[in-house]
């Protein structure tokens, strides 16, 4: 039917390639967590923070996130010890329902807000991103201070 089928194809790969340096997305009010002392006895720890997650054009969008442990695992670190913890993203503003991150894998089928073309920041959160260290991790480790880094990255599907 169609005469050139590499002309079809070099199309098809120019739209792909297109609409994928054409998409946008940012997150905004992504902030250090601050777990604060904890005690044996205390239970596990918690923390959960919203943040806005725009996206142009619409679509939706993948999350893939990276800690600083062997390979990529989400740990806090202090004096050569690691305390593991766990990353739960939801694509709403509420911990309630959130997906579990696994390190270097792209989890998707989020949505993000629809941003304007001449909107800089988003007026609303929109998704919500939490961490969790079990009591028995915790229990496990000499007292310090940890710290950790993750760098995540929105792309789109």
């Amino acid at each position: 039917m169609f005469k050139h089928p590499k002309c079809l194809l070099i199309m098809l790969l120019f739209l792909l390639l297109f609409s994928a340096v054409k998409a946008d997305i940012r997150i905004y009010g992504l902030e250090d967590f601050q777990l604060g002392r904890w005690v044996l006895g205390a239970g596990s720890l918690r923390a959960n923070a919203n943040l806005c997650v725009s996206i142009r054009p619409r679509g939706p969008y993948q999350i893939t996130a990276y800690g600083q442990g062997t390979a990529s695992a989400f740990v806090l670190s202090d004096a050569g010890e690691e305390l593991p913890f766990r990353i739960f993203f939801n694509d709403r503003p509420r911990p309630n329902g959130a997906v579990e991150l696994t390190p270097g894998q792209a989890s998707g089928g989020f949505r993000g807000r629809r941003r304007g073309i001449n909107r800089q920041q988003c007026n609303r959160p929109t998704a919500n991103i939490s961490i969790f260290i079990s009591d028995s991790d915790l229990a496990s480790i000499s007292a310090g201070r940890y710290s950790g880094t993750i760098t995540i990255i929105a792309g789109p599907e």
